[in-house]
């Protein structure tokens, strides 16, 4: 079976002066860049959709991917989600060995790795639950997460209109399976610090 990945890129990064935080460069490749190159590891032949701005990939991996934004723009990253989910083919329009898990991925986590996506796969394959971590808070990382596609569509539709709804809607009443992973290894960056402490554990010096 295939996989479905979700990377949401179409924040307006407030708190990083505007800068749209998947282009930023992390030891010399773009924070989406990253991010792709671990899905395709975990799942090469993953369909992918960035529902925002593509940019920071380059043009050969434009052409791998598939690219939605949410409407209206700037709506939050469910709209995204439903923007991406809406876009895919539906299961009763695909054969058997259509896409079971579909992963959904902030854009702005460059360390994530292609071990800990394999992870969410095969958890959610085997409890037919969502899949996820948790950040150095001990909170659920909403938006590092293996869904069952069948699953995610049909909370979208029960939730409606995903204008500025928070992500946590998707998990509610829900009991997702929580996967045990290094709070770096999902670490995202909102401000100037918070990414130079990114880049300080990818140094050879360490921090």
């Amino acid at each position: 079976m295939t996989v479905n990945a979700i990377i949401l890129t179409g924040g307006r990064s407030r708190r990083f002066d505007g800068v749209h935080k998947p282009g930023v460069e992390v030891e010399g490749r773009s924070t989406i860049s990253r991010i792709l190159q671990s899905i395709r590891g975990a799942a090469a032949d993953a369909e992918v959709w960035v529902a925002g701005p593509a940019d920071g990939l380059s043009e050969t991996e434009q052409k791998s991917v598939r690219i939605v934004r949410e409407e209206p723009e700037f709506s939050g990253p469910l709209a995204g989600i439903a923007a991406a989910v809406a876009a895919m083919p539906t299961e009763a329009a695909l054969p058997a060995e259509t896409a079971d898990v579909t992963l959904v991925l902030a854009g702005d986590m460059p360390l994530i790795t292609a071990g800990h996506l394999g992870e969410l796969i095969s958890t959610c394959r085997a409890t037919g639950c969502p899949a996820t971590g948790t950040d150095d808070r001990g909170k659920t990382q909403f938006l590092c997460a293996a869904w069952p596609t069948r699953l995610l569509r049909a909370r979208l539709t029960e939730i409606g209109d995903p204008t500025d709804g928070a992500v946590k809607l998707l998990f509610s009443g829900l009991d997702p399976t929580v996967v045990a992973v290094d709070p770096d290894v999902v670490s995202d960056f909102d401000t100037a610090a918070e990414l130079e402490a990114i880049r300080a554990r990818l140094s050879p010096d360490g921090p």
